[in-house]
């Protein structure tokens, strides 16, 4: 078996610092930001992470700093992205009825009625003499293409991308490369 010469960075890489679960969370609830998203969803975030960046090399040589830039990203957007991840699977789990459902329009007139009606109520009143109201209802092809189209991008991507500042950007290792400055002209012509 060939021995595999490993990429070596200047830097650790995510899964150095958190090669598990428990040593995420022990980090992050003991941070500042702690509480800042769910417990649930800081699981979710760590295998996301992992998965996405655990053998990139940080952008750091101070760890701790670095972790305190993770925690900050996602104390600045990891709230925004817990709602928007409850929106997501609310519009994920609409049924075709809720889909075909359209708005509703109501129009009152009202002679002389018992009490005073609110003008910025949005029910329909009981006592009024003249009221007309427009339901309106989606097809079923307009109805899948606004949902489609609401659930076209996840939410998670936009997220996890606010975390690439935090790693190194290249594709090879950071060995130094060895060049030959002494050239000895015998030798090519010897190859040749």
């Amino acid at each position: 078996m060939a021995n595999k010469m490993l990429p070596k960075y200047s830097t650790e890489l995510f899964c150095d610092i958190w090669d598990e679960l428990s040593k995420f969370q022990e980090d992050f609830t003991n941070s500042p930001f702690n509480g800042s998203i769910t417990a649930d969803n800081v699981i979710k975030l760590y295998y996301l992470l992992y998965a996405r960046y655990g053998n990139n090399p940080i952008a750091n040589y101070d760890i701790n700093q670095w972790k305190y830039k993770i925690f900050s990203v996602i104390f600045q957007y990891g709230p925004t992205w817990e709602k928007r991840l409850d929106i997501q699977k609310k519009i994920r789990d609409l049924t075709e009825t809720e889909l075909l459902t359209g708005s509703k329009a109501i129009h009152n007139h009202a002679l002389n009625p018992s009490t005073a009606p609110s003008t910025s109520s949005l029910d329909e009143l009981t006592y009024i003499n003249d009221q007309q109201t427009s339901q309106f209802r989606k097809n079923k092809l307009d109805a899948y293409g606004i949902q489609l189209s609401l659930l076209k991008t996840d939410v998670t991507e936009e997220f996890l991308d606010k975390f690439k500042k935090c790693f190194k950007i290249f594709v090879s290792s950071e060995r130094p490369l060895l060049y030959v400055t002494d050239i000895d002209e015998d030798e090519i012509e010897e190859d040749e």
